[in-house]
């Protein structure tokens, strides 16, 4: 073998070498494939001549005509003799055409309909009433409305106005000043129910409930198996600021069986899997593949170097070749000639529900993936989250769970509008799953296991412009048992 085949097998496995080593290889004969599992399976990952000189002195490697003796690996990868279950149960999207008015009103009837009856499900929810039959009356007390928020406004004292809305009709509700009832919290387009007086047509707020998640106090999906689910986001292959190593690391982790990598059996991949071509202006001098189906066979190959026993679950971003109204489609197959055929490659849409490991008639892990396109507009808009920043993504994660919807405020993202909001989280997930923002965080909200998914691209002038900033190479693996997190930092 010549220095560039030897080269080649280190890098397939996911072995950074110095040329000096590669040369050392090469001129004693030794057997680098033996070499490369060798070092895999000692959790090696680095390989210089020292590292090849003090294993021949260990006589961990004995140079007989050409032929390496490698000790068995000391580490079992549990997953690889593990079946493996993905379902997704988001429903096939839809063609884009052209929308109307009356597919918007389906859409936030639909939304509507099921927020009112995850309301419903609240003990102190009781004996509610419709705008309609309200504005018909001159003074009521003690009545709960479900509405729509429409608008808000603050007066000149400091006192909350809103416009809300149901089917029946609408009205006027006052948050009197300093009421403290989460009022800074409420963003237009969002269901809440509202509890007050009414007088003349108008309504004065004492309390809101929110539709939140109820508190999960113990999990109990009884996974069998000893797997684990790797969380990652934003790839953003094609970057200039693509970090290879990130990627060669994290190859070298899942090969080597340590640090819990043997029990990987699930990896989730939540968006912007490409930088993607046109995504803003001058992004062409950011990028190293200017071409986007170039883009893809590099993130293909990407792809390929994983462990074919484990599944793969991806989901397209905002960055990739789909369109940007949500619900986004799967990634289409002409974008990814390869791995479409992979029996372990799962593609979903955004946002996607998909359940992990539902084996032998038992239910498996309820997995929300999110993108997280509408996380900016959210954040700019509630004055806690701008306080927090984009850099603790929990924040907005935490408060979406509570109004129990993915983009509750119009126009925080593009939406394709149909007789089905795909955004409300009408069941609760055990793991809500977001990226986008570049940030990583891993929080529990009421017994939901929360990620946001660390990225594999360096910061950038566009991040910079856009207010993100680059929390690189986290890598979360959940124990699918007990839904423990453990994060891997493979920058450092």
């Amino acid at each position: 073998m010549n220095n560039k085949d030897v080269a080649g097998i280190f890098i397939d496995a996911g072995i950074l070498a110095e040329s000096e080593a590669v040369d050392y290889v090469v001129d004693k004969g030794i057997d680098a494939v033996l070499l490369s599992e060798k070092l895999m399976s000692a959790g090696k990952f680095f390989l210089t001549r020292e590292v090849i000189e003090a294993l021949d002195r260990e006589d961990k490697i004995k140079d007989i005509g050409n032929v390496v003796e490698v000790k068995a690996a000391s580490k079992k990868i549990i997953a690889k003799d593990i079946a493996g279950s993905v379902k997704v149960h988001s429903k096939a999207e839809e063609p884009q055409n052209t929308k109307t008015l009356t597919d918007f009103v389906a859409y936030f009837n639909d939304r509507y309909e099921k927020i009112k009856n995850i309301i419903l499900a609240h003990t102190e929810v009781k004996n509610t009433m419709s705008i309609g039959r309200l504005n018909e009356a001159t003074d009521e007390k003690n009545v709960c409305v479900i509405a729509i928020i429409s608008d808000i406004n603050i007066s000149k004292n400091g006192h909350h106005i809103l416009n809300i809305e149901d089917p029946t009709g609408t009205m006027t509700a006052i948050i009197m000043k300093d009421k403290n009832i989460g009022e800074d919290t409420i963003i237009p387009d969002e269901i809440i129910a509202v509890f007050g007086s009414v007088s003349n047509g108008t309504m004065f707020v004492n309390s809101m409930v929110f539709p939140d998640v109820p508190v999960m106090n113990s999990y109990d999906k009884r996974i069998e198996d000893d797997v684990s689910a790797v969380l990652i986001s934003d790839i953003h292959m094609g970057s200039n600021e693509y970090l290879q190593k990130v990627e060669d690391r994290f190859i070298k982790w899942l090969k080597s069986g340590d640090d819990s990598a043997g029990k990987v059996k699930y990896i989730c991949i939540s968006g912007d899997n490409v930088d993607g071509v046109g995504i803003y202006p001058g992004q062409k001098q950011d990028l190293k593949i200017v071409d986007i189906y170039n883009q893809y066979l590099a993130f293909e190959k990407f792809i390929e170097r994983i462990p074919e026993y484990i599944e793969i679950v991806i989901i397209p971003g905002n960055h990739d070749a789909v369109r940007l109204a949500e619900p986004q489609p799967s990634i289409g197959k002409n974008y990814f000639p390869n791995i479409t055929s992979f029996k372990n490659v799962h593609l979903g849409p955004n946002p996607c529900r998909v359940e992990l490991h539902a084996m032998n008639g038992r239910v498996g892990v309820d997995v929300l993936m999110y993108h997280g396109y509408s996380f900016t507009k959210i954040i700019n808009a509630i004055p806690s989250l701008r306080v927090k920043g984009m850099d603790q993504p929990e924040y907005v994660m935490t408060e979406l769970l509570r109004k129990r919807h993915l983009a509750p405020m119009y126009k925080s993202t593009q939406l394709m509008p149909s007789g089905d909001d795909p955004h409300v989280i009408k069941s609760v997930p055990d793991i809500f799953q977001t990226g986008d923002l570049h940030s990583f965080a891993v929080k529990t909200y009421r017994g939901v296991l929360m990620v946001s998914a660390s990225t594999f691209q360096g910061q950038t002038s566009f991040m910079d412009r856009v207010g993100h900033e680059s929390n690189p190479g986290k890598v979360t693996v959940v124990s699918l048992k007990d839904k423990r997190p453990k994060v891997l930092d493979l920058l450092n």
